[in-house]
């Protein structure tokens, strides 16, 4: 029987069709019959800018390409955001108790105890009260936040069960880390609940605490039918000045999933002022599209308080290029726009 062939054939031994050493020998032997060398001519090599190119080292943050004698000072200052959830915080209490003799911590933990329990009854009590605003966006928004904090916080107060935590010093700042994931999401099947997993804040509740606290961060969430939310509500953004429990004055990402209404940007006094939305301007008009400066710029859509409708492109809060114009008793005007003028009239 013959020798099995598994990678290389023999010398003595007839080449197999389809062996790619085959072929490789067969080049090497015509190339033997050939010159010793290749010609300058035919010589491939990388030019100055390509050995340049390659030497570089590619940043896995920003994905830029450095020199390597840059690479020192490119990673002190491209330096990646740690998620939110993974943040440090810091601790109010080891800087307010450090020049503290032990009487005095206990005296001064006393009177903490005292004062934060008295104001947020205070504030519960307020809210209770209170009756609902109008507002072009009517639902509700609610803070979430940790039972397990909470818990510890109800146990400084003398409110809930006391734990070893909560004896001898205040709660560190609002952990809500343990709602998410090591990837920044939110844990699935969570509880709302005090003995549970999160509970939900209204706006004052959860800035006295971060007042008092620190920590965090935000979880901020929206109910279009009024009542306080849950974590599978809407998720929105807001960072800015509040009133009557809703966005005031500031930057944020509110949409009602329903109506369509929102802000993707910037509102002044609880009015569309920069970037796009659907929702109230400070002149009294509802506007649907971009705009800059509390004006409509853009494609959108105005409704005055009178019942008239503008349609089209706006510059400076004035149609401006192709638009129409419906007034309050339907009549319908349709053209080019200059400055807020219908042209060939």
């Amino acid at each position: 029987r013959g020798k099995m062939i598994l990678a290389t054939a023999d010398k003595d031994q007839a080449v197999v069709i389809g062996d790619p050493r085959a072929n490789l020998q067969q080049n090497v032997n015509r190339s033997d019959s050939n010159a010793s060398g290749p010609k300058p001519s035919e010589a491939a090599g990388l030019t100055e800018d390509e050995i340049a190119e390659y030497s570089r080292i590619k940043c896995c943050v920003c994905g830029e390409r450095v020199d390597p004698e840059e690479v020192a000072e490119h990673s002190r200052r491209c330096v990646l955001e740690p998620a939110p959830n993974l943040q440090l915080q810091l601790d109010k209490w080891c800087i307010a108790s450090a020049n503290m003799t032990v009487s005095e911590q206990r005296t001064f933990l006393h009177m903490r105890r005292t004062e934060e329990l008295a104001h947020v009854q205070e504030l519960e009590a307020g809210l209770a009260q209170r009756m609902p605003q109008l507002w072009w966006l009517g639902g509700r928004f609610g803070f979430i936040i940790s039972s397990k904090w909470l818990r510890t916080w109800r146990g400084f107060v003398g409110v809930g069960r006391q734990t070893a935590e909560s004896r001898d010093r205040p709660p560190t700042p609002i952990i809500n880390s343990d709602l998410f994931e090591i990837d920044g999401n939110l844990r699935k099947n969570l509880q709302e609940g005090i003995q549970a997993d999160y509970q939900i804040l209204e706006q004052p509740l959860w800035v006295f605490f971060v007042q008092v606290y620190g920590g965090g961060p935000p979880i901020l969430r929206y109910n279009a039918s009024g009542v306080l939310p849950a974590l599978s509500d809407q998720a929105v953004t807001f960072e800015g000045k509040w009133r009557d429990l809703r966005p005031d004055t500031g930057l944020g990402k509110v949409f009602d999933p329903y109506s369509g209404y929102g802000f993707d940007g910037e509102i002044q006094d609880g009015c569309l002022w920069s970037g796009s939305g659907k929702g109230l301007m400070k002149n009294g008009c509802h506007f649907e599209g971009e705009v800059v400066d509390g004006l409509p710029v853009g494609a959108g859509r105005e409704v005055k308080p009178d019942g008239t409708i503008l349609e089209g492109t706006f510059q400076k809060g004035l149609l401006h290029g192709f638009g129409r114009l419906i007034d309050p008793e339907g009549d319908v005007h349709e053209g080019e726009w200059s400055e807020g003028e219908l042209q060939g009239i």
